[in-house]
């Protein structure tokens, strides 16, 4: 069984290889997310978001925060689950804002966290890479970086699990 995820424009797919068993697992446990072959790099996991609320304040100011929510979206533009943000604003300057943001995609297969300290400059959309700091279900044991990806009205998400 595979699960197909989509980047923004649409154009790019790529393809999450589920954990091989001969028999499902035992209730209450996860597998992993299959292991790269040797001298192979694993997929990047894509997600695509569409943002439902969003409290950024404008102009910003050191020490405000704000959040984010989201639907997320698989490569068939099938609903995958959701996803959050919080953000705080730790640097304002004339050029941009350097926020923390912590980051929740819920799936139906499980969770993936993501923390990072992203350059917003005046300008959107804004490209940060975030680390993998964990995971749930299928996603366990996950680590790595994502590159994050956020407009006005959309998110994108590009995991490069590490390997």
């Amino acid at each position: 069984m595979t699960a197909l995820v989509v980047a923004l424009s649409g154009g790019s797919v790529a393809v999450l290889p589920s954990a091989a068993s001969a028999s499902a697992p035992a209730r209450g446990t996860a597998s992993a997310p299959t292991p790269a072959k040797p001298g192979r790099k694993p997929a990047p996991i894509l997600f695509y978001a569409v943002k439902l609320a969003n409290t950024q304040p404008s102009p910003l100011k050191v020490g405000d925060s704000w959040v984010s929510y989201q639907s997320l979206f698989d490569g068939k533009r099938r609903r995958a689950g959701d996803a959050s943000a919080h953000c705080a604003a730790v640097q304002v300057t004339p050029r941009g804002t350097v926020a923390q943001c912590a980051r929740v995609l819920r799936t139906k297969r499980g969770q993936i966290t993501l923390l990072g300290l992203e350059s917003v400059p005046g300008a959107v959309p804004l490209t940060g890479v975030s680390t993998v700091t964990g995971g749930t279900g299928h996603y366990t044991g996950l680590t790595g970086a994502a590159r994050v990806t956020d407009g006005p009205r959309h998110v994108v998400y590009r995991i490069t699990p590490a390997g």
